[in-house]
């Protein structure tokens, strides 16, 4: 197994550097695989994605301030927001990532991202994963990371009984009904 050292893992979590040098895209002109740019698709709305998880704001009492994004679509939100929290989860032992889509279909596509950069990582510094029991969940060696998972807002009462460290929400604006949701997973959220 790979071991990593604290300063090499508190370099590799971060995604302004992890990204640029380690992560693969497909283009979607022509799906071929492509190097990471957060400046390809976008002006700065990939880059500032990037930088807030590598660097979150955070309140006086030291809470993680969130990023609401609105933008285009196509421009890559969603899939740049799942890969900026691959390299966080991946080198963050016990970190518990969960990315919610407004369809399974949407979540389904966004794991499929993540799955494909983490092949395409480059093996001496890919954090290894340990099987799931659950699908569409990436579980590292806890010596070195967390857990990323994906869950579809079509499912209902989806925020009981969960605690997760960092939350990505894809197209919430979209889902059935955002507001009992949102009621269900806020408190995990904020005890978080």
């Amino acid at each position: 197994m790979t071991t990593f050292s604290a300063d090499v893992l508190k370099l590799l979590r971060d995604p302004r550097y992890s990204l640029p040098r380690f992560a693969h895209v497909m283009n979607q002109a022509d799906d071929s695989e492509v190097d990471f740019d957060p400046f390809k698709i976008t002006q700065s709305l990939q880059a500032t994605m990037v930088a807030y998880c590598g660097e979150p704001p955070r309140t006086e009492q030291g809470q993680t301030k969130w990023l609401a994004l609105l933008g285009p679509r196509q421009a890559g939100k969603s899939t740049t927001a799942a890969l900026a929290m691959y390299p966080n989860t991946a080198y963050s032992p016990g970190h518990d990532h969960v990315i919610i889509a407004d369809t399974r279909a949407r979540a389904d596509y966004l794991f499929g991202r993540i799955l494909y950069a983490h092949a395409r990582w480059p093996e001496e510094v890919r954090a290894p994963s340990v099987p799931a029991r659950e699908v569409r969940q990436l579980t590292f060696d806890p010596k070195v990371g967390g857990k990323i998972s994906t869950m579809s807002l079509e499912q209902g009462a989806m925020g009981i009984g969960r605690s997760p460290n960092s939350v990505h929400l894809s197209e919430c604006g979209f889902a059935r009904d955002m507001a009992t949701q949102w009621t269900m997973m806020l408190p995990g959220l904020i005890n978080k």
